[in-house]
Order: structure tokens, then C-alpha cells, then sequence
């Protein structure tokens, strides 16, 4: 048996998460001087590392360097070049590489990235190719990712090895990112990509917020200003019900940034993760976090801020999520998911986590973090 995996890695993807920047398009660079790392080598590889066991049988098609050899070498695979990057790679060896590798007759596609990825390669792709996402963005709203990068590993080993091979059709979805800081922005559909079929493993797409819930975001958030101690710093995470607890709070809040509070007032606007590990060291923190609705990070998608320190800081014990009974609900009894790389802040994560879902209606939720 031989088995054709493609892989391209947007060696960029999510850099610009923890430097509080809302992508990585355009403000790599600047995000890299602010102190942010590139993971998305690193992330593609821990994926790919679930397939070692296939290695006999595997080849790996992908882009020189970053696009993807290294990471096929971290993995300890070995990888054929199939196209040359330029340095730095550009959205454009991503179109470049998916174009040359679509005729090749491949058994699955994995790409590392976030949405603007995905729309690239489903551009080129379409529904021609199985093709599952590694996230590794700053936001991915698409139902083309796995949940993580070990599940988007064993998602794929299992893919290989299953001789029925079932799979769905997946949004691809993207947003506009003139419009990000606005409240209420969505993503929009671009189209669809063919993905290994597993509801646990696969995330599904952003689910939007009812009308009717405005009502209880409110009571939410007059539940959680009453419960609040003046001597804590409360890091508040980026959502639309979290972004009506900041407007409770008074005007300079953020949108889609993590703004931290002390007493009631705003000691640090749209921060990054480097402020976050100093604001939080040596004083009592707390982090008040939504889950995305359909999918269920809590942390991971569109919060990088929280880095391991911030996060180790923290502790589970006092993260809260502020969730409507509606969104959870579309979990359908799935648990929290913690995104996150460094495996002891990966043990203090798993457990149960505070949820509050009305006014002084608080329970606890199961979150599972990797």
C-alpha cells in the first residue's frame, strides 16, 4: 500500500495571535517584532508525528522549508519537494504548491493553517481532494479544521488506515478583515472542501447567536459585575458576550482583543501576551472567557494572548466562561476545548471549568485541553 499525503504549511499562520493582532496577513513582521514566535511548523509537526506509524508505507508531497519539509522532518517523515518556496513564502507559494500538487492523486491533503489558508487552498482544490486543516491560526471559523493538532493527527491516521474512507462536504468560511473591531462581525461562507467525516474530531462551523439570547448575555454580565473583587485582575477574553460585559464596565474596551480590569477600571486595553504575563505576575488574576458556539474553544481561537504563563498564573480554578444555555447546548454534551501547546498547562486545563449562563445561574462544564 501507497499512501499520498499532501502538505502545505503557512509557516505564519497565528503569529500574530499573541501579539494582539487579529491575523497574520500583512503584520507578520510586526508581530514577530512585538515578541511573537511562529508555531505553525511546530503545530503541522505534532500533528504529522500520528502518522509515524504509516512511515513504511507513506510518502509525504509537500513545499521545501517552512512550507512543509521541515515540519515532515520534525515529524521524523520523509517528505518529497515537489516545489521550491521563495523566502519568505508567501500566500502565494501556498496557491502555487496546492495547484501542483492537486493533479498528483493524492489520498489526503493536510494543510496547516487558519481560514485565510483554507480559502487559498480551496480555491485551487475544490471538493477534488480529502483535505483536513491543522489549526494553527489566529481565528478558524471553518468546518474544514480539526479540533487541535494531535486530533487532526489521529483524524488522519485513522483516514489512511480505513479502507471505507467516509467523508463530508465543509464550509470553508472566512471574514472580512477591513471589518475586524467591529462588534457582531461574522464569517462569511466561500465555499465547501471534502473533509474525513468524525464529529469529535472535526470542529464544526462558528454557530451564530440567536436574537433571543440578548437578553441573557445581560444577565450574564450583571451576574458576573456583582461577583467581582476589587483586589483581583480580571483578564476578559474577546466574544460578543464578553464584549457586552466591557461595555458594562465603562468605554475603552476591545472587541476582538484581551482587555484586562482591576476594581471596574481598565488598566489595559487590547493587550498581548507579553503584557498579560507581566500585569499577571505576583497578583491574584482571574479570566473571564466565552466558548465559540458549535465548536467549543475556550481558549485557542482568537485569544492566543493567554499564553502557557498567563494561563499556569491563572489556573483552571479561576477561569470562567460566560456561556448562554443555548450555547452550550450546541455542544450537543461536547466538552470545552483548551488549544494549547505546552502539555502542563494542558494537565492543569482538563477538569471542570465555572460556567455562568444567567443571572446567578453558575455550573460547571467539562474542558479538555491538549
Amino acid at each position: 500500500m501507497n499512501l499520498r499525503v499532501g502538505l502545505i504549511v503557512n509557516p505564519l499562520a497565528g503569529v500574530g495571535g499573541p501579539a494582539a493582532l487579529r491575523g497574520s496577513d500583512g503584520v507578520a513582521q510586526e508581530a514577530i517584532r512585538r515578541g511573537a514566535v511562529p508555531q505553525a511548523v511546530n503545530r503541522a509537526a505534532e500533528a504529522l508525528r500520528a502518522l509515524q506509524a504509516l512511515s513504511g508505507s507513506l510518502t509525504i508531497l509537500t513545499g521545501s522549508g517552512a512550507l512543509g519539509a521541515q515540519a515532515a522532518a520534525a515529524a521524523g517523515l520523509p517528505g518529497t519537494v515537489v516545489y521550491e518556496a521563495a523566502l519568505p513564502s508567501t500566500c502565494a507559494d501556498t496557491v502555487e504548491l496546492a495547484r501542483r500538487l492537486a493533479p498528483m492523486q493524492l489520498d489526503l491533503l493536510l494543510f496547516a493553517g487558519g481560514d485565510g489558508t483554507g480559502r487559498d487552498i480551496a480555491g485551487c482544490l475544490g471538493e477534488s481532494v480529502p483535505v483536513l486543516g491543522i489549526p494553527a491560526g489566529v481565528k478558524m471559523y471553518s468546518g474544514v479544521f480539526a479540533t487541535t493538532p494531535q486530533a487532526a493527527g489521529l483524524l488522519a491516521h485513522q483516514f489512511l488506515r480505513s479502507p471505507a474512507r467516509i467523508t463530508r462536504q465543509s464550509e470553508v468560511m472566512d471574514v472580512d478583515e477591513s471589518q475586524m473591531g467591529r462588534a457582531g462581525i461574522e464569517p462569511t461562507l466561500f465555499g465547501y472542501m471534502v473533509t474525513p467525516q468524525d464529529t469529535r474530531l472535526l470542529q464544526g462551523k462558528k454557530l451564530r447567536a440567536s436574537p433571543g439570547e440578548g437578553v441573557q448575555v445581560q444577565a450574564i454580565v450583571e451576574s458576573v459585575v456583582e461577583g467581582m473583587d476589587a483586589d483581583c485582575l480580571y483578564l476578559v477574553g474577546p466574544g460578543s458576550t464578553t464584549w457586552a460585559l466591557k461595555q458594562k464596565l465603562g468605554d475603552g474596551g476591545s472587541v476582538l482583543g484581551v482587555d484586562a480590569y482591576r476594581a471596574g477600571e481598565l488598566v489595559a486595553q487590547d493587550a498581548t501576551a507579553i503584557d498579560l504575563e507581566r500585569l499577571t505576575t505576583g497578583l491574584p488574576a482571574r479570566a473571564l472567557v466565552t466558548c465559540i458556539g458549535g465548536q467549543g474553544h475556550i481558549f485557542g481561537r482568537g485569544n492566543q494572548q493567554f499564553s502557557a504563563k498567563v494561563l499556569l498564573d491563572v489556573g483552571r480554578e479561576h477561569v470562567t466562561v460566560l456561556a448562554t444555555p443555548q450555547k452550550i447546548a450546541s455542544l450537543k454534551g461536547r466538552p470545552f476545548i483548551a488549544d494549547v501547546a505546552d502539555p502542563r498547562v494542558a494537565a492543569q486545563m482538563t477538569g471542570y471549568v465555572k460556567v455562568v449562563s444567567g443571572y446567578r445561574s453558575e455550573t460547571f462544564y467539562r474542558c479538555e485541553a491538549v
